[in-house]
């Protein structure tokens, strides 16, 4: 029997989707650990002895000041590690709150400065949503996580600020390297270029608004019964990065 990779699930003050993201991760093959992000800061665990990243969904540390902003700031004493696992291309992936983290640090979209180039502000609504989207996946693009997916997909999303908004030129570099992993299909925020799931040029990085854990196993389904053998579209995020590992 081959390994099972260790899964760092990070967690802090206000996390709330960390148990569903490490049933997804131990169903589909990984040993999930849930780890607070102190003990990372206090050198109690290291990135380095994992396998897999997630930076689960919720609330961290109250969204005080933006949405992911403290957990970022917190991370940010890590920055030479993290960057050194994602180096590594071992999988990373950031679902809503995390999505927001793993931009408030610099490391969606991809860049070598460690700047940040992007936010995820507040819809353009004006309050939270949480409600299922259909999404576009793009098959062109290098993401680990999407590989085998239908042209498109439905997923849950709930979140006040969800709304990407970069550059034009970070846009621009986006759309030429296939990075927008998955796009809104009617887009429930405002986000730039319909954006849903961002992806570094490795594919090993993916930030994403929507909720793969949500949508892992056949009863999540929203309206209807599925039949036995019907796969979730959340069940390939987390397979696809378990087997990338071993």
């Amino acid at each position: 029997m081959s390994r099972k990779p260790k899964v760092l699930v990070l967690r802090g003050a206000g996390t709330n989707c960390d148990i569903e993201t490490c049933n997804a991760f131990a169903a589909a093959g990984g040993e999930p650990e849930l780890v607070h992000a102190g003990e990372l800061v206090e050198g109690v665990k290291k990135f380095a002895d994992y396998a897999i990243l997630a930076l689960p969904g919720g609330f961290s540390y109250g969204d005080d000041i933006s949405a992911g902003k403290i957990m970022a700031v917190k991370l940010r004493s890590l920055k030479a590690d993290l960057g050194k696992f994602i180096a590594s291309k071992r999988p990373v992936i950031g679902i809503c709150n995390g999505f927001q983290v793993l931009v408030k640090t610099g490391f969606l979209p991809h860049d070598r400065s460690g700047r940040q180039l992007a936010t995820l502000a507040s819809n353009d609504c004006g309050h939270f949503i949480a409600k299922w989207e259909r999404l576009r996946v793009n098959k062109s693009s290098p993401c680990i996580f999407t590989k085998g997916l239908p042209d498109e997909i439905e997923l849950p999303i709930a979140h006040g600020e969800g709304k990407f908004i970069s550059s034009p030129s970070e846009m621009a570099k986006i759309k030429r390297g296939d990075l927008c992993a998955l796009s809104y299909v009617a887009n429930p925020n405002g986000s730039m270029g319909d954006l849903a799931g961002l992806t570094n040029p490795e594919g090993t990085v993916l930030g994403l608004m929507p909720h793969p854990e949500r949508f892992f196993f056949p009863w999540q389904a929203q309206n209807r019964r599925p039949g036995a053998d019907f796969l979730p579209p959340g069940y390939l995020f987390f397979k696809n990065a378990v087997d990338y590992a071993r």
